[in-house]
């Protein structure tokens, strides 16, 4: 990110000094000599940085090409720390954190009935999230397993050594939470890096807005609201997020489904989403890596 905006910055100037240069009043085809040595020098540079730019990208895209067409899944690089392993992990953390954008708040949909371990997925996209450095990260499913699964979920993150492998061995400070009328837990002292994982289902879409609706209803029939105090930016604050999170930038929909299952609809107003099937990658980090790269490409307009 850092050098694509020093590409951006530089180039301008190189090439307002190129057109601008030094003024003279000679004719074009006796310019001095230190003039010519200078629009020599500004083409230079003009030159250097178009190579410097599109030697980034295509870097960007080799790396991201090789990572998804390898043979090796690369979940397995987080499940072992050989050297071979660790150098592509490295590789792959380069690339990750080497794109133009990432989310700050990245949620994922999981299927009903998905058949893989559930506590395995969550642990997966807790070291996904953070070997790209992103704070946030909300999973769903519509069934509720997740929330049935909150103690076995705290004790494999509480020790996950591949969650450890993606921060370099250096545990972040992790905080989960189970939506609507649970508190947050916190599974981990405060580390480098902190991550908050929420565990969503079906009860924190509609359900919420119901219960909310019957709530305000019954405030106005004893007289403790007037209805005329009840707009949509009303309804708007108290559906926010409680814990003071952006709504999320990426939804990875991991599914064959052509609908979002009941995700609350208030959290998708800015949300790029990605959908992509079980049969289609070797595995959910598979998914997340094509997913972010996906993202790093769209370009926001915010309805402009």
């Amino acid at each position: 990110m850092s050098v694509t905006l020093w590409l951006l910055a530089l180039v301008p100037v190189a090439a307002l000094i190129r057109f601008v240069g030094i003024p003279d009043d000679t004719p074009h085809q006796t310019k001095p000599f230190l003039r010519q040595i200078f629009d020599g020098l500004c083409y230079t540079i003009l030159r250097f940085l178009h190579l410097a730019f599109a030697v980034n990208k295509s870097f960007q895209s080799w790396v991201q090409m090789t990572l998804l067409q390898n043979e090796a899944d690369v979940h397995d690089l987080l499940l072992s720390d050989r050297p071979a392993l660790v150098e592509e992990r490295m590789e792959l953390e380069i690339f990750l954190l080497s794109l133009p954008q990432r989310p700050e708040h990245f949620a994922v949909v999981l299927p009903d009935g998905h058949t893989d371990d559930i506590v395995d997925d969550v642990e997966a996209l807790c070291a996904w999230s953070g070997m790209a450095k992103i704070p946030r990260l909300t999973v769903y499913t519509r069934d509720g397993r997740l929330k049935d699964s909150a103690d076995a979920i705290e004790a494999r993150l509480r020790k996950s050594k591949i969650i450890s492998r993606a921060y370099d061995n250096k545990p972040p400070s992790i905080i989960l939470d189970l939506g609507t009328h649970h508190a947050k837990r916190h599974i981990t002292s405060p580390g480098n890096h902190p991550l908050h994982v929420s565990l969503w289902s079906r009860e924190d879409g509609f359900p919420a807005l119901v219960e909310l609706s019957r709530s305000l209803a019954k405030q106005v029939s004893t007289g403790t609201l007037s209805a005329k105090s009840i707009d949509e930016t009303m309804v708007a604050s108290l559906l926010k997020d409680p814990f003071g999170f952006a709504h999320p930038e990426l939804l990875l929909l991991y599914d064959d489904l052509l609908c979002i299952p009941e995700f609350p609809p208030w959290q998708l107003q800015n949300t790029e989403v990605y959908q992509i099937g079980q049969g289609s990658v070797k595995s959910l980090g598979d998914a997340v890596v094509r997913a972010l790269g996906s993202y790093a490409k769209i370009e926001k307009r915010w309805g402009k």
